[in-house]
């Protein structure tokens, strides 16, 4: 039978609809769905692909769109092309229980945002409207507007609105994409299938593309019927008796294994955060270090679990590893399938929890620590799966330790965004106990332990061994968890007799396990092979030391067994036992045995310090004892804060030893102020200082100390200083830092080396706002030294933090003022020159105000603070510069004597009035009127003077004319005798008297001064003061309009003002934040805002009015339209209409706009005037001009390089022109004949701008007439090498070179050895092409060291590319291993190709190797360990060449070394992840491994590279 034309016939061909129908087919299986129907009839066709009906009744709609033509997303326009929102409406309106929805990989965002909206509005059509919508972008308003339309609504009214809401609240976009749908249906097949996925995939397709079921109901009968007949088993469901009692076990075994404290769980804030987390269904990871309580808040979990009724599911991993996959791992922990999908089925309508603990562990398993990840991994998206249907969510929570979730590169790689999509894992981080903690569990016996205990027992497993002990004992000599141990066993040793036991079996049966554990390296041990008695064994566990958990015996807690390890190895020490043989041979030095030497050397340390000292010598002479092991050695050696006369005398002894004296000083002496001090007080240091060889250990030491120098450092120091100015700069790096924390002695001696070297203060690191906030008179010192050495570097900080960091009342001040005025008064300038009001005295200008004006609102501050506590002193201060006109001095002392009490009124008034030029003007505070700070005074003090007083200043004010008065009145006359413009009536008297009389109390002044202020109030009351500062004010410049909605009448108004044009730029009012300006220019830019708001609006407007509406607005009219984000929505009439009724001349930019216009339309159809009007301004526009460029730079005013050449293309109108021109040959290749001639003109212009623009057409044209295209591009590219830098050149030579071969290999070659940094780019990049599919360019190949570093990089650039490409990959890893050894610096295009698409390790293990083996850098060395982070399962598969990597880095030279800062640190985490994962394997090349990342490690040790001590140090944490 002939398939139906249309729909059922497309169906069959469209894998993504038939992906979609499958998925929702399997819905129904895992009962989310009740039914579905595909390709319903009747009025359930309408816009239907799949009808879903729910349990509930409810019925779906759902369209499957793969593909929307070639568009990326979903918009309005396209909805409505493709009939969906008709259909929608239709289906909508049939009933209530109707819901419709769009499914398409994708993007619809206005839609989906709409939806959202909907569901969380209120409900009421003001809201929604008002907030939700129009409280949007333009777009989203426009898009629900236009919704609206479709959809047969009006936006305006408040039914339709309701209406609207109701719609979109049915309305579901789904965004699935191909991969994620067929991901999401490979899930749901293993949740709900026995048998094989592929088979139970291809069931689905033939059900869907053969059977018979187009148009009927499809329910979960039919379709068990029809996997029954298939033989396709599906899993058994929900209410499974087998899960929940297997559930339970598997929980009850995790649970027996938390031992808690004798108070039970502890509360912990860390708990509330994973309870918070839980209830918001956010999965998380707990981390924390060894002992830290991470156990804890698992239990804490379970017991809110337990509490809520919540089904959860608890592991160990250690326990219970997981293998092969997640249906495996489930089957093997006795579930049906795997954990989340059993868990699935016992909580269908609940929250749920996975518990996995103990993910650490998994880099120590048996050699298949690769394999569990994945297992973990497949677990994660399982369960991100089931969320997708799940109301209520199933949350993952794993635990691991800090150390390993920080650093281990297969653990992280769980947690990657893109395995949690839109949800990142929180992180709960747990810390020690806190103090108030601690308290409550010890009690009252709490305040008398020592610091070190109370800080020991922050660790909770340390108050664990701490409530076994008993309390009636002493325990202040505890010190260390060892201690702990040691009182807890001695204690249980002793109790034994009462149980019935000797003594001695409890330390035999205690040996026995002991021993048995450290010989086979293992945490627990069989209890039926340690051959020891039941009694002593019942007993240790009763005492809670040991546990057995499945007949498997083991400690406690780690710690313990480090304890009893270390205790043998001392035991064994003092019976003459060789330390070689007691720490064990090489191969089992691994980070456990160097903590449990560490232990070991600290007990003997406790003993005996020559004891300490023999076993450490033993060690530093051995060649089998490991270097990171030795240096547990030189480590404790460093942490002894006392040391006693024997160590005091190795020390002495050893320093210069040639052995291990180096290691000595920089692990024991280096930043020990214990030892520093003894090199000091006998005399070695200032040997060292006389010894060339050694003197650079004496800057070291005592920077190793820095700012923490004791009194006798410092006056060593003074010992040496100034002596020598190498030295000197050498001592000068001890105050690189601590300004703040280092002693007044310190600080005096950084103030004397700066006298020496005043440039050192600038250029040293001073941290200016703490300075400021915590060390105040530093501060003012450091100031007052750069006032005097006219030091500017640190002034705009000063100046910003002395404004954010001091008040006038600040205690510092008010203690401390007359200390500032005598360091910073000397520096104030006394000066009346004119240059003191625009330099950097004065705070008028913001972009000057640095240290000076700092200087100069402290001494204001310290005025205040002065006055406040002694004001008499004020005067003392100041009366030296009073009268004398000073400018910035008449700033201080104005403001000051506002601050000045009453009884000092008439002697204010009598200084003020003595003379008023010298004494009254502010010219340097920044303030807008020069006369605001004395106004300031008058308004104090004119109120509390005497009225004597007041009378005689009243008299000086009335009589007083500026010295410049004739001159402003000659000026006045002058001007207005020119008729320039309309008269001016600038005032020569008045404006003094009225500003200042205006500040006296009415009630006091005399009848004369009140006469006298009423009439010069009509004439100063709307004009500014003569004292106003007008020059040197900024801000914004806008139009009267500007920012208002103003609407077409008046814009009418404004666009055909004749009198506008006239108007210049200075008719401007000042106002707060800028200047009102009535001019043309800033009314056409708000014109030009206007069109760009409502372009469709203001064209119609200005067309209307086409005859009046003046030239400058036409200009915005045409950018407004040009800029508009709505541009294709305005009418194309109306906008042909605009470059009819306006046409371009040949000299304006308005043709810019015009061209960009048609650039941006280019999909319509142009009338031939338009085109007419382009190609005349394409080929006579006056711009560009010949030698005269728009766009220059100061290096480049020539338009000489590539990147000025197309900085001009892309700023000329001509240019322009041609851009829209090849825009429209884009889409219409039937324009050509229309362009060709103007084209043909333009690929010979004189003018090499239009020639590079030209190409812009002759790249689509190469589509139409290929040949023809060719000749005038490769003519181009000849006329002017700089215009190869097009940017699709290079391929362009491959299109050229089977026609001019010869031609094409010789411009390439011209580029390749050009000096612009463009062109070199693009000859090298086709340099390496060709040679790579061409086989040119072998000269330059084959000749490396004859390149530039410029050329050398665009080769490898290119070359790294085709490490993508299968055919060419082999020649490309060649020309790349050609660079690698090369002096100059490629390591950013060498790092490149750590990129997960280029490397393909099966086939590139050797050229990984020999890279690793060249001349890395820190860059490589970054991106390689990235790459591993990022991609790597198993770094195992790249032991190689990480051990070739590291082996070349470590033998490198130490200058070398240096210049690479920071690459131990990469290649010391590569060796440690790499031990990791080798460890503990049970292969023999595993260990292999293994064995030489310790020799390795060892060698990082012996050479003192990078923070291996660090990093060992945190894996020994764990």
């Amino acid at each position: 039978m002939p398939l139906e034309k249309g729909g059922r016939a497309d169906k069959k061909g469209n894998q993504y609809e038939i992906n979609c129908i499958i998925y929702e087919i399997l819905k129904i299986l895992d009962e989310i769905n009740y039914s579905i129907i595909i390709e319903a009839l009747g009025e359930d066709e309408i816009g239907t692909d799949i009808l879903v009906t729910t349990f509930e009744g409810i019925k779906e709609h759902q369209q499957c769109k793969a593909r929307n033509a070639s568009k990326k997303s979903w918009e309005i326009s396209d909805l409505r092309a493709r009939n969906i929102l008709n259909a929608w409406k239709t289906q909508l309106n049939r009933d209530d229980d109707r819901n419709v929805a769009l499914v398409s990989p994708m993007e619809c965002s206005f839609l989906v945002d709409l939806n959202n909206r909907a569901h969380n509005t209120s409900g009421k059509a003001e809201d929604f409207y008002a907030i939700q919508i129009m409280k949007s972008s333009k777009e989203f308003q426009s898009f629900y507007k236009d919704f609206c339309a479709e959809m047969g609504l009006n936006f305006e009214k408040h039914e339709d609105i309701l209406k609207s809401i109701d719609y979109l609240r049915r309305i579901n976009y789904k965004s699935i994409s191909e991969y994620t749908i067929r991901e999401l249906i490979n899930q749901s097949i293993q949740f709900l299938f026995m048998s094989e996925k592929n088979i139970v995939y291809n069931a689905l397709v033939s059900l869907v593309v053969t059977k018979d079921i187009w148009g009927k109901e499809i329910t979960q009968s039919m379709l068990y019927d029809y996997f029954k007949n298939q033989k396709i088993e599906l899993r058994l469901r929900d209410n499974d008796d087998r899960i929940v009692p297997r559930v339970s076990e598997i929980n009850q075994e995790y649970r027996e294994t938390f031992k808690p404290l004798h108070e039970g769980l502890i509360e912990r804030k860390e708990f509330d955060r994973c309870i918070e987390l839980i209830e918001n269904e956010k999965s998380f990871i707990i981390c924390g270090s060894a002992g830290y309580g991470k156990s804890g808040c698992t239990e804490a979990i379970l017991n809110y679990c337990e509490r809520k009724r919540m089904p959860y599911i608890s592991i160990k991993l250690d326990r219970r590893i997981p293998k092969e996959n997640c249906e495996r791992w489930g089957q093997e922990l006795g579930l049906p399938s795997s954990v989340a999908y059993a868990l699935h089925c016992i909580s269908k309508n609940e929250r749920a929890i996975i518990v996995l603990d103990q993910l650490d562990a998994l880099r120590w398993t048996q050699a298949n620590s690769s394999e569990a990840i994945s297992v973990c991994m497949e677990l994660i998206r399982q369960v991100k799966y089931l969320n997708r249907e799940r109301e209520k969510k199933i949350i993952m929570v794993f635990v691991c330790r800090t150390y390993d979730f920080e650093n281990d590169n297969s653990i992280n790689s769980l947690f990657k965004k893109e395995e949690a999509e839109d949800s990142d894992w929180e992180v709960v981080n747990i810390e020690y106990f806190d103090e108030n903690t601690v308290k409550r569990i010890i009690g009252e016996e709490y305040n008398n332990l020592s610091f070190k205990l109370k800080m020991l027992l922050r660790i909770p497993s340390n108050i664990y061994i701490w409530q076994h002990l008993d309390k009636e004992e002493a325990y202040s000599d505890c010190l260390t968890t060892s201690h702990l141990i040691e009182k807890w066993f001695h204690q249980i040793c002793r109790k034994s007799i009462t149980e019935g036991l000797q003594e001695k079996s409890v330390i035999e049966t205690t040996s026995g396990i002991v021993d048995k554990l450290d010989k086979i390296g293992r945490l627990y041990v069989p209890q039926n092979i340690l051959n020891l008695g039941e009694a002593g064994i019942e007993y240790l566990i009763s005492s809670e030391m040991i546990v057995n958990q499945k007949n498997k015996i083991g400690f406690a807690h780690q710690s313990i067994l480090d304890y009893f390890i270390s205790k043998r190895m001392m035991e064994r020490y003092f019976e003459d036992e060789n330390i070689e043989n007691i720490i064990g041979e090489k191969r089992k030095q691994n980070p456990g045995r160097r903590y449990q030497v560490q232990m070991f050397l600290q007990n003997i340390l406790e003993y005996d310090s020559v004891d300490f000292i023999k076993a450490g010598e033993a060690m530093l002479l051995s060649d089998n004892i490991r270097y990171y092991v030795k240096f547990v050695f030189y480590e404790i050696l460093g942490q002894i804060t006392e040391p006693d006369e024997d160590i005091i005398q190795f020390v002495v002894g050893n320093c210069e030893n040639e052995v291990y004296g180096k290691y000595l000083l920089n692990n024991v002496i280096y930043s020990k102020k214990q030892y520093i001090a003894i090199l000091r007080n006998q005399g070695i240091l200032d040997r060292w200082y006389q010894d060339i060889d050694r003197k650079e250990n004496v800057f070291n030491l005592l920077l190793s100390l820095s700012p923490d120098l004791s009194v006798e450092d410092i006056m060593f120091i003074k010992k040496y200083i100034l002596k020598s100015e190498e030295d000197d700069k050498k001592f000068i790096r001890c105050f690189w830092r601590g300004t703040t924390e280092e002693s007044e002695e310190m600080f005096d001696l950084r103030m004397l080396l700066y006298e020496r070297y005043p440039e050192l203060a600038q250029e040293l690191f001073i941290n200016v706002k703490s300075v400021m906030e915590q060390c105040k008179m530093r501060a003012i010192k450091l100031i007052s030294f750069w006032m005097k050495h006219k030091i500017k570097s640190q002034g705009k900080y000063v100046y910003h933090y002395e404004e954010e960091l001091f008040d006038a009342d600040h205690s510092f001040l008010v203690e401390n003022s007359e200390s500032v005025l005598m360091e910073l008064l000397p520096y104030i300038p006394e000066s009346n020159s004119i240059e003191i009001k625009y330099n950097e005295w004065s705070g008028g200008y913001w972009h000057k105000r640095g240290i000076e004006r700092a200087c100069v609102e402290l001494v204001k501050k310290a005025n205040a603070a002065l006055i406040s506590k002694s004001p008499e002193k004020f005067w003392k201060y100041y009366e030296p510069y009073m009268g004398k006109g000073y400018f910035v001095f008449n700033e201080i002392i104005l403001q000051g004597l506002s601050y000045l009490p009453s009884d000092y009124s008439d002697q204010i008034i009598r200084y003020i009035g003595n003379d008023l030029d010298k004494n009254i003007f502010d010219y340097t505070s920044g303030a807008v009127d020069k006369l605001e700070l004395v106004k300031n005074v008058l308004r104090v003090h004119g109120k509390q003077c005497g009225r004597e007083q007041l009378y005689w200043l009243e008299n000086v004010i009335y009589n007083y004319i500026s010295p410049r008065a004739v001159e402003w009145y000659q000026r006045r006359v002058e001007w207005n005798k020119s008729k320039r413009s309309k008269r001016v009536y600038w005032s020569f008297w008045g404006d003094l008297q009225y500003d200042l009389l205006s500040c006296l109390p009415e009630e006091r002044i005399s009848k004369q001064s009140k006469d006298l202020l009423q009439v010069l109030s009509r004439k100063f009351y709307k004009v500014q003061s003569r004292y106003y500062n007008k020059n040197g004010h900024s801000g914004w410049v806008k139009s009267p309009v500007s920012g208002k909605n103003i609407g077409k009448k008046q814009w009418l108004q404004i666009i055909t003002n004749s009198k506008i044009k006239n108007r210049n730029g200075f008719n401007s009012i000042e106002v707060k934040g800028g200047f009102i300006e009535s001019s043309l220019e800033m009314y056409a830019d708000d014109f030009r805002t206007a069109v760009r708001q409502k372009p469709q609006e203001m064209l119609e407007l200005v067309l209307e009015y086409k005859d009046k509406v003046l030239s400058a607005f036409i200009d915005s009219l045409f950018s407004g339209v040009e800029l508009s984000d709505s541009l294709k929505e305005v009418e194309l009439k109306m906008i042909e209409e605009m470059f009819h009724t306006f046409p371009c001349d040949l000299k304006s930019h308005r043709a810019f706009y015009f061209c960009e216009i048609i650039e941006k339309i280019n999909s319509v159809a142009w009338s031939e005037e338009t085109l007419n009007q382009l190609k005349i301004i394409a080929l006579k526009h006056e711009n560009p001009m010949l030698d005269k460029p728009n766009v220059t730079s100061p290096d480049d005013e020539e338009m000489k390089s590539c990147y000025m050449l197309s900085s001009n293309v892309l700023n000329c109108v001509r240019g322009q022109a041609a851009r829209a021109m090849g825009n429209l040959l884009w889409e219409d290749k039937n324009l050509f004949t229309e362009f060709r001639e103007v084209i043909e003109k333009l690929a010979f212009d004189e003018n090499p701008v239009v020639r590079y623009a030209t190409l812009y057409t002759l790249w689509p044209s190469y589509n139409i007439e290929r040949e023809w295209a060719e000749e005038r591009i490769i003519k181009i590219y000849e006329s002017d090498i700089r215009i190869a830098s097009f940017h699709d050149s290079k391929n362009m030579f491959f299109r050229l070179y089977p026609r001019y071969k010869e031609r094409v290999l010789k411009i390439i070659e011209k580029c390749f050895y050009d000096s612009d940094k463009e062109l070199i780019e693009v000859g090298g990049h086709a340099v390496c092409e060709f040679h790579l599919q061409h086989k040119k360019f072998d000269n330059i190949i084959s000749h490396v060291e004859r390149l530039n570093e410029e050329q050398m990089k665009a080769i490898l650039d290119m070359a790294i590319l085709y490490l993508d490409i299968g055919d060419y990959r082999e020649l490309a890893k060649a020309i790349i291993l050609r660079f690698i050894n090369s002096s100059m610096d490629l390591e950013f295009p060498l790092a490149h190709i750590f990129n997960k698409e280029y490397i393909k390790l099966e086939d590139d293990k050797k050229f990984l190797q020999e890279i690793m083996g060249s001349r890395v850098s820190k860059k490589i060395v970054w991106s390689f360990t990235h790459y591993l982070e990022e991609n790597a399962l198993s770094i195992v598969d790249y032991a190689d060449i990480i051990i070739k990597l590291c082996e070349n880095i470590l033998w490198m030279e130490t200058e070398e070394l240096r210049n690479q800062w920071g690459i131990e640190d990469e290649i010391s985490k590569l060796i440690i992840s790499l031990y990791d994962e080798t460890a503990n394997s049970g292969k023999e090349a595993d260990r292999e491994i293994a064995e030489k990342c310790l020799e390795l490690w060892d060698i990082m040790f012996e050479r003192q590279l990078g923070s291996v001590r660090e990093i060992s140090r945190k894996l020994m944490e764990r």
